[in-house]
């Protein structure tokens, strides 16, 4: 098991790949990706957990939120088929009868344009209400490590399928899947306190540091910085923040919930979301949420209440004012 700790694995991590040695004529061929670096996962996780100790923050981490971002890791994985995402069925199938472009799998142009698509579609993934359902529990962690990264919904490729196969109609399953498991590796990486911006390369890439307002519940970071692994989407539509260094995120989710029970933290928002929402009342018994509005309920972002101000995003909505609703943290 240890001959997995090698340099070619370790540059996974960091996406650090090409074209030739990452192209497969089908999925079949694909490797696991992930199990390939997950024993520097694991080394990264007791390094970062030493440095913490010896800097004198062993603050940034508990022992009870660790084991339960990795038990919600290890159930995200269960809901996977031999490590891959659920929508590779649907995806193939797609591919196989409705593709629009005639784009071979072995084409370079085709693997850098994936890159930078699946990426900009994870991005607007971000923005829409109902996806937060699946993916509340990555950011329910007041903690701030890369044991957080692997704090993954159960049901999470349920609510980016939608997003995975708008991709089926012009990308090869094979160039998708590739791409699929390196941004879902890289994002470990900026889980972490440990490191900032990597210098001039936080223009263009996401960091630890864009990554640590992306999950602070402060109401300078709501609704911020949603790239994957490139920050350039957010510059270009007005979604990046800097992190301050007068105000440091304060991790978790603005009802921050007081529990590690998996089972709570993995469908509480997506029932709220679909169930109790839409159903509020008033002190007098009326409805807030009336006819169209029910259905904002489910598709605007999280916090949106009626009256809120909303402006179009591609083929859904987001708030005017980001901080809008947001309370105060101490």
């Amino acid at each position: 098991m240890l001959y997995r700790l090698n340099l070619n694995s370790l540059r996974y991590t960091y996406y650090l790949i090409t074209p030739n040695e990452t192209m497969f004529e089908t999925v079949d061929e694909v490797p696991n990706y992930t199990a390939q670096v997950s024993l520097w996962w694991l080394l990264f996780i007791i390094l970062e957990f030493c440095s913490l100790l010896l800097l004198g923050h062993g603050d940034r981490f508990a022992l009870n939120d660790s084991i339960t971002s990795i038990s919600a890791g290890i159930l995200s994985q269960c809901f996977k088929f031999g490590g891959r995402t659920i929508a590779i069925f649907i995806y193939d199938y797609i591919w196989n009868n409705f593709r629009l472009i005639e784009n071979s799998w072995d084409s370079p142009l085709t693997w850098i344009f994936c890159l930078f698509f699946q990426d900009f579609i994870y991005y607007l993934g971000h923005q829409a209400g109902f996806f937060w359902g699946f993916h509340t529990i990555h950011h329910s962690s007041e903690y701030f490590n890369y044991t957080t990264a692997l704090r993954q919904a159960a049901l999470q490729d349920v609510g980016l399928a939608i997003y995975d196969i708008l991709q089926a109609f012009f990308i090869p399953p094979s160039i998708f899947l590739v791409h699929r498991y390196f941004s879902e590796i890289y994002q470990f990486t900026l889980h972490t306190t440990l490191f900032d911006n990597y210098g001039s390369l936080g223009i263009i890439f996401n960091t630890p540091s864009h990554h640590r307002v992306h999950h602070g519940r402060n109401p300078y970071c709501i609704d911020r910085n949603f790239g994957a692994v490139f920050i350039i989407w957010d510059r270009i539509f007005g979604t990046f923040e800097p992190e301050s260094p007068f105000e440091k995120p304060v991790y978790g989710i603005i009802n921050q919930e007081r529990t590690f029970n998996q089972i709570y933290l993995q469908f509480h928002t997506l029932y709220d979301l679909l169930l109790v929402k839409w159903r509020m009342k008033t002190k007098r018994g009326e409805s807030i949420f009336r006819g169209i509005e029910k259905l904002k309920a489910i598709y605007y972002p999280p916090i949106y209440m009626p009256g809120m101000k909303v402006r179009r995003f591609f083929h859904w909505f987001s708030m005017i004012d980001h901080e809008e609703g947001i309370p105060l943290v101490n």
